[in-house]
């Protein structure tokens, strides 16, 4: 049994609504203002409404580092203080026009990771991302932070091609610091990936923080990686249909892209 490929081809021209991006952090369990914390990105264009949610599509742009025109930190966000071991999170961002009535969640199937890289100055306004990064985070199946399709709110956007995945419709998600995180200026950076055969879609946008680590026992973060560079066009694990797994028990069979974790 095989999913259409009608059904394959409208996942791949999927309408405004799919497009998302992260532009609020969550801070003590509060969500922050869109862009407070967040390098800002640009939209494609200045006439169309909804550009600015437009995802990046080649795994070589420097914008797959923070998110379009965002190497460069023109908007100069504040930088949150976060002590190691501490939660943080994203939070899909508002549009400042409405985004065309975009629904704020995590609209397409796939799967998510959280980076961090440590900025060589103090001033991460002038860090560009081109350091070495680690991956602190990846989600891929269900967790206690998943939607509850069992909910009756929830149930007019079940979809069983769909719902395998752990962060499908999710609007935020949570995550630890690691405890023994170095101190120091660093990139925040929540990436989200829509798997696809011939396009895969990278949702990704970068926080500024400073880690502060009281306890006298830090790691090193590894391994490191650069980006661009971590991603390859047609590498299996990032370029293949998300409904090849609709008809297996669970996703395990689903080894998610290197770098390991580092758990700190």
């Amino acid at each position: 049994m095989r999913v259409s490929i009608l059904a394959l081809s409208s996942a791949l021209l999927s309408p405004a609504s799919a497009h998302y991006f992260f532009g609020r952090l969550i801070l003590d369990g509060k969500w922050t203002e869109t862009w407070e914390y967040i390098r800002e990105i640009s939209p494609v264009n200045n006439t169309d409404e909804i550009a600015l949610q437009y995802p990046n599509t080649n795994p070589d742009s420097l914008d797959l580092r923070c998110g379009r025109n965002a190497s460069n930190a023109w908007s100069k966000p504040k930088t949150a203080t976060i002590q190691a071991g501490a939660k943080v999170g994203f939070a899909i961002g508002k549009h400042p026009n409405g985004g065309g009535g975009l629904e704020p969640t995590m609209y397409h199937p796939g799967f998510g990771s959280a980076w961090l890289s440590k900025s060589p100055t103090e001033d991460l306004n002038a860090y560009a991302g081109d350091g070495d990064w680690a991956k602190i985070l990846q989600i891929v199946e269900r967790t206690e932070q998943s939607v509850d399709w069992t909910k009756e709110e929830n149930k007019k956007k079940y979809d069983a091609t769909k719902a395998w995945w752990g962060t499908w419709h999710a609007d935020s998600w949570n995550f630890t610091i690691p405890v023994t995180t170095p101190p120091g200026k660093y990139l925040l950076r929540f990436e989200h990936i829509f798997p696809n055969k011939w396009d895969a879609q990278y949702y990704v946008n970068c926080a500024h923080i400073e880690v502060v680590n009281p306890s006298a026992t830090v790691g090193t973060p590894s391994p490191t990686v650069k980006i661009p560079g971590v991603y390859t066009r047609g590498q299996p694990d990032v370029y293949f249909s998300s409904y090849d797994y609709y008809f297996t028990p669970s996703l395990m069979p689903f080894i998610p892209p290197k770098p390991e974790v580092w758990k700190g």
